[in-house]
């Protein structure tokens, strides 16, 4: 650990053992373009939704300027969570160590623990979310029994959202702490 940086920021021990990984880190796959293409979709549908079902006279121009900045914030996001990560390339690698619970004999520790871990806290965020939605969806139900139909509509929204980010992190919690729990490797020096 001698403290350099690379150009980027990060420490030179981090450059050296993504090295490998630079290029793959830096491009997006089929399955990473249709993710972002799908959150430009809901970002458009987003906006489309509120405004037709906003009571009363809703500006068309607000409605296409809601869904074209949704269409562009939620994808820029998640380029943003993977760039953080360390690419689309390192967030796969990361889920299929976690997956299969084991990390491959040629990553260091000091590259897979912090991924992992990272992961780890982002589940644990993900399933205060997936709460969080919960509680939105009975909410919304309430407003559906004294509202109107279209009510019922936003809390099956909100229910599919609790339910896929509870499928989310269900198996990535215990299988991330089993790797963590696990002893820190020897360095070989060879």
């Amino acid at each position: 650990m001698t403290g350099e940086r690379t150009a980027a920021g990060r420490p030179a021990e981090h450059h050296a053992a993504t090295a490998g990984q630079a290029d793959a880190g830096d491009r997006i796959d089929a399955a990473g373009w249709a993710q972002l293409a799908f959150g430009a979709a809901v970002g458009l549908a987003t906006g489309v939704g509120i405004g037709l079902t906003t009571a009363g006279p809703f500006p068309w121009v607000t409605v296409v300027v809601l869904g074209l900045a949704l269409a562009v914030v939620l994808p820029v996001s998640l380029l943003r969570a993977w760039w953080a990560r360390g690419g689309r390339a390192a967030v796969l690698a990361t889920h299929a160590w976690v997956r299969a619970g084991q990390v491959p004999d040629g990553v260091p520790d000091t590259l897979w623990r912090p991924r992992v871990r990272q992961l780890l806290s982002e589940s644990t965020r993900q399933l205060v979310g997936a709460w969080v939605a919960v509680v939105v969806a009975c909410l919304w139900c309430g407003l559906a029994i004294a509202g109107e139909p279209r009510d019922w509509a936003f809390a099956a929204v909100w229910a599919v959202l609790a339910a896929v980010q509870f499928l989310r992190t269900h198996g990535v919690r215990p299988s991330a702490r089993r790797l963590l729990d696990a002893p820190v490797r020897a360095v070989s020096t060879v």
